[in-house]
């Protein structure tokens, strides 16, 4: 027994590094590593037994009734956090695609940082998935963590990408907003995120954002990428902000 639980608690020290060094991996390109006013943001979530849960889990389960193959598939193929994704709004075609490395190195850039920020909101609430909560509900998708519903990291990513394009190029917002829109709510689709992780993403992606634009190291990035995706498309240089 002795040995055994020696050879455990070796494993759980082994687990443990192994945790601290992909965290370590984990690091900010654009936005500076204190994310208090980040979280502080975020009012709590609602409480398990209060009326707008209830609501909230109600709707789940009528999207869940009502959701078609097609729905199901369009969601779980939204799963993936990847600018590619939006190629379709912005209008980017195959030839066009070959030439945007630069643009996904900038978004994969974004996306670190949105994802960073995001799960220090998610470790500060802690809030169980809906499908934890309610039996009844048969999520599309696996291997999400069960207690990081809020605020949706889909969300703050899928409008994170739609304010970030849109600002490259304006021609295409209303189409960016509503692909968001679409990404987001297919992880309720889905059955792992409740309306209000969703509005939580969308404020997160606002918050974050707004920030990335006052950091000079994000505005060069932005510059040349915008530079390379309004070329992919043919469209002239945008004017100087």
């Amino acid at each position: 027994m002795t040995r055994r639980i020696r050879i455990a608690a070796i494993s759980l020290v082994l687990l443990c590094a192994a945790c601290a060094y992909w965290r370590s991996l984990q690091t900010l390109t654009f936005l500076p590593a204190d994310t208090t006013a980040f979280v502080a943001q975020f009012a709590p979530p609602p409480a398990k037994d209060s009326p707008q849960m209830r609501t909230e889990i109600d709707e789940l389960l009528a999207i869940q009734a009502s959701r078609t193959e097609a729905e199901r598939d369009a969601a779980r193929a939204d799963r993936k956090k990847d600018i590619r994704q939006f190629y379709g709004p912005l209008g980017v075609d195959a030839a066009a695609a070959e030439s945007l490395a630069p643009l996904r190195t900038f978004m994969d850039d974004v996306e670190g940082d949105v994802s960073i920020y995001v799960r220090a909101a998610k470790r500060r609430f802690a809030r169980a998935r809906p499908y934890v909560v309610e039996p009844r509900l048969k999520p599309c998708i696996g291997d999400v963590a069960d207690n990081e519903s809020y605020p949706s990291g889909h969300s703050a990513y899928g409008y994170s990408v739609a304010l970030v394009l849109a600002d490259m190029v304006p021609e295409r917002r209303l189409e960016l907003r509503a692909r968001a829109d679409e990404f987001a709510h297919h992880r309720m689709t889905c059955g792992v995120h409740y309306a209000s992780d969703i509005a939580a993403g969308r404020k997160a992606a606002e918050w974050l954002v707004a920030e990335l634009g006052k950091q000079a190291g994000y505005r060069t990035a932005e510059t040349e990428a915008a530079r390379v995706l309004r070329a992919a498309l043919a469209l002239p240089p945008e004017p100087a902000k």
